[in-house]
């Protein structure tokens, strides 16, 4: 899948710590239990991943990724992925018995049992609502400020993860409204390198340094969803498959 805007969601929530600062404490366990409590929720908002490289600093690449997403428990769900030009990079659909995700550009779906429960995506833990066993890890946490985020006044948190990443929340509303992390390459690839993992792109990553930015335009908890909001019907001309096929250059 498209590491669009989850890169942030796999090294915040699943890497997060918690421990100094009451009152960050306590409004990060007051989000936790707003999303365990709700059946479903909606979220829309937009991706921004910033990639800088050390052999050209001044090279910088943009990507924006508008998303949305509709999550009922415990295991229904569908996931649209766009690019800033509107034009859709990934569908991810489950009826609660199969799940789907569409390849435009190959013009495949991979069919696969749905999950027993959540989103099988890095970082779905935020999106099903199961942060609490999250926030029980966290290392830092404080509010630094505050800052406008559209029309509201939210707070800004701080926070440190176990391998010293640091991120910043905007939070208003008890809601989570932005997030911002920067994650340097080396870091990545030294943690693949430790878990005996190899990597053909490892000394490209280990120049880059990405800055991913994810906001929500909209959250909406317990929505009154149609009856087939997670139905799902593969566009015609598409493939159907249980794994991914990719497409071999032609030989010479």
């Amino acid at each position: 899948m498209r590491s669009a805007g989850w890169l942030f969601f796999f090294y915040f929530f699943v890497g997060l710590t918690l421990g100094q600062g009451a009152d960050a404490k306590k409004l990060l366990e007051t989000i936790a239990t707003r999303y365990e409590k709700s059946k479903a929720i909606l979220l829309e908002g937009t991706i921004t991943t910033i990639t800088n490289t050390t052999k050209s600093p001044s090279a910088e690449t943009k990507v924006v990724t508008v998303f949305s997403l509709v999550f009922q428990k415990p295991n229904r769900f569908k996931l649209v992925l766009k690019d800033g030009q509107g034009q859709i990079q990934q569908v991810f659909v489950s009826d609660g018995s199969n799940a789907f995700l569409e390849f435009p550009i190959l013009k495949q779906v991979v069919k696969r049992p749905a999950p027993k429960e959540g989103l099988p995506i890095p970082g779905g833990e935020i999106l099903s609502g199961s942060l609490k066993e999250q926030l029980a890890k966290v290392k830092e946490a404080k509010i630094v400020g505050e800052e406008k985020i559209g029309q509201r006044k939210a707070k800004v948190i701080k926070v440190v993860t176990e391998d010293r990443t640091t991120a910043f929340l905007w939070v208003a509303e008890d809601l989570l409204w932005q997030t911002k992390v920067t994650i340097e390459g080396k870091r990545l690839a030294s943690s693949s390198a430790q878990k005996g993992q190899t990597n053909p792109f490892a000394e490209a990553m280990r120049q880059a340094t990405i800055t991913q930015t994810i906001s929500f335009t909209k959250i909406a908890f317990n929505p009154q969803l149609p009856a087939n909001a997670f139905a799902y019907k593969p566009p015609s001309g598409y493939k159907v498959i249980e794994n991914l096929e990719t497409r071999s250059k032609p030989k010479p």
